[in-house]
């Protein structure tokens, strides 16, 4: 069908080309998916979440948006690596980027507040089959088995510094469960710009929001992972949202992620 509008409009003496706006953005989409082919490996996210991610980066750098790039639940770096792709592009200089991850594998669920389908999973993917959970802080043997193992310190080193070559000393490794790490480090942080958590849980989600929520600039985004695809996780971001003092409007990705932006 465009074809043959295309050519009748040609026949009336007229031509169809693209704007220099929507050549732009075909650009940054070509762009997009470059960098998301250096990271594919690293990360469990759909391409959807992922170009949304890399627009967000992207517009924090061109509209100098201040603050570090943060992610609590990192896996094997693929998100952090596509801001850092993102900073390279289009940064003036380097942005501190903070990773807090237990860089093993993921706790268990809270069977009283994470919902059946955190429980299920647990249960049916990890190497251990208790009748409940109840959010204790010990890895879960064998949750990542089948997407290639949990994701070490190393390889999230390997991908940073050596593949996508981001200065090591901008980048800040925080190992360990984000109970115990945001307390001690969340406050040598600063601002930050983008705030993204994948955490999963609701324990995991709401000490995230708790105590990085403040340091997000005015105009910085907030990301949430996991809010449409666990239970534990909505509550908190739920619960969260409404103790704020100005509302927010949390903008659909995907049928998991959702974000949104600091007021």
């Amino acid at each position: 069908m465009k074809r043959f509008i295309k050519a009748a409009i040609q026949g009336l003496g007229y031509e169809i080309r693209k704007t220099e706006k929507e050549e732009g953005r075909r650009h940054d989409s070509a762009e997009a998916r470059e960098c998301i082919e250096v990271i594919q490996r690293n990360t469990m996210v759909m391409h959807d979440a992922l170009l949304s991610l890399f627009e967000q980066a992207a517009f924090c750098e061109m509209n100098t948006i201040p603050g570090s790039f943060v992610e609590c639940g990192v896996w094997k770096g693929g998100c952090v690596g596509l801001m850092a792709l993102a900073n390279q592009k289009y940064g003036s200089s380097s942005r501190h980027i903070h990773l807090f991850d237990s860089f093993q594998e993921i706790c268990e669920p809270d069977a009283s507040v994470d919902g059946e389908r955190a429980v299920r999973e647990a249960r049916e993917w990890s190497h251990e089959h208790e009748a409940s959970f109840s959010g204790r802080l010990r890895p879960l043997t064998g949750v990542y088995d089948r997407f290639g193992g949990p994701g070490t310190l190393q390889e999230n080193k390997e991908l940073l510094e050596r593949k996508i070559g981001y200065p090591s000393q901008f980048l800040h490794y925080h190992v360990g469960w984000f109970q115990d790490t945001l307390a001690m480090d969340g406050g040598s942080v600063g601002d930050i710009a983008i705030l993204r958590l994948d955490g999963d849980w609701y324990a995991s989600t709401k000490v995230c929001l708790t105590h990085l929520y403040d340091r997000v600039v005015r105009g910085g985004f907030i990301i949430i992972d996991d809010y449409g695809a666990y239970d534990g996780c909505r509550k908190a971001v739920d619960e969260f949202v409404e103790g704020l003092s100005s509302p927010v409007f949390l903008s659909y990705v995907s049928k998991d992620c959702r974000y949104w932006i600091k007021p």
